[in-house]
């Protein structure tokens, strides 16, 4: 991979990247995890890190699923820390790390065994220094991700992530926060418009939503591959299941940490 520039880069009220991972999936991610449609990968890793951080400056992801983002910082001369709640996932983003680059690459780079509702405590000794924290809401699946909770532990991490991002944050400092709609029934339901309201009410100012794109682009056109399971309900006509939907996108909420402006201390 090749260090982006950030010169001259602006922050507009909408965005779209394109974030497709050639990289095969194995490469990819550490666990398959019912959030695949919000998994940062390579390509959205290195636009976050280029377009809100310098060089030197930390960045702090929580209950990530794969390596993409703490590679990522190694690549781009940046600091981070991962929040993994499950030790045997820290451990194998740990290995993938490893396999990669020296230890001497890895000195600024740690991988922690807090939730993301303990950001406060956890990065107590950051407080304020922070250039940019990731947030992917879980799934709260039933199926296994060693990169989520479980099923039954549903309370709502979201108030104690923004207060744990506004505090580790310095005065200028993003909040990134990857979603997209999520199937619920035969609906499906938008998380956008929750996250933004929690991310203002900790005192978060709104500045872009980008559309990342998760398929390549070809001859203009999106390339988009159906599940095999997906592909089995447009084959049965008799089957009872909802339409076939194919997320192409990830929806990425920027708020900026504005002091002056009152909110959350």
């Amino acid at each position: 991979m090749t260090k982006p520039s950030t010169s001259g880069r602006q922050l507009l009220p909408l965005s779209v990247w394109l974030c497709a991972d050639e990289q095969p999936e194995h490469e990819q991610a550490t666990v398959r995890c019912p959030r695949r449609n919000t998994l940062v990968g390579i390509e959205l890793a290195r636009h976050l890190i280029s377009t809100c951080t310098e060089p030197g400056e930390l960045i702090v992801e929580t209950h990530p699923i794969n390596a993409a983002t703490l590679a990522c910082a190694v690549l781009q001369a940046r600091k981070a820390i991962a929040l993994v709640p499950k030790v045997a996932h820290a451990q194998a983003i740990r290995a993938q790390l490893q396999e990669i680059f020296s230890a001497k690459e890895l000195a600024d780079i740690y991988l922690r065994p807090w939730s993301p509702q303990q950001m406060d405590a956890a990065l107590a000794k950051q407080a304020g220094t922070a250039r940019l924290v990731i947030y992917a809401p879980p799934c709260h699946s039933v199926q296994q991700c060693p990169a989520c909770p479980s099923s039954g532990d549903s309370a709502d991490e979201r108030p104690a992530v923004m207060r744990g991002a506004w505090q580790v944050l310095g005065d200028g400092g993003h909040l990134a926060i990857v979603t997209a709609p999520r199937r619920e029934g035969e609906r499906l339901r938008d998380q956008a418009p929750v996250l933004i309201r929690a991310a203002r009410a900790a005192g978060f100012a709104y500045t872009q939503h980008v559309i990342a794109l998760r398929v390549p682009v070809r001859e203009g056109e999106l390339v988009v591959q159906a599940t095999p399971e997906g592909l089995g309900h447009l084959y049965d006509v008799r089957a009872p299941a909802p339409p076939v939907t194919v997320g192409v996108h990830a929806d990425v909420l920027l708020f900026t940490k504005i002091e002056n402006k009152g909110g959350a201390r």
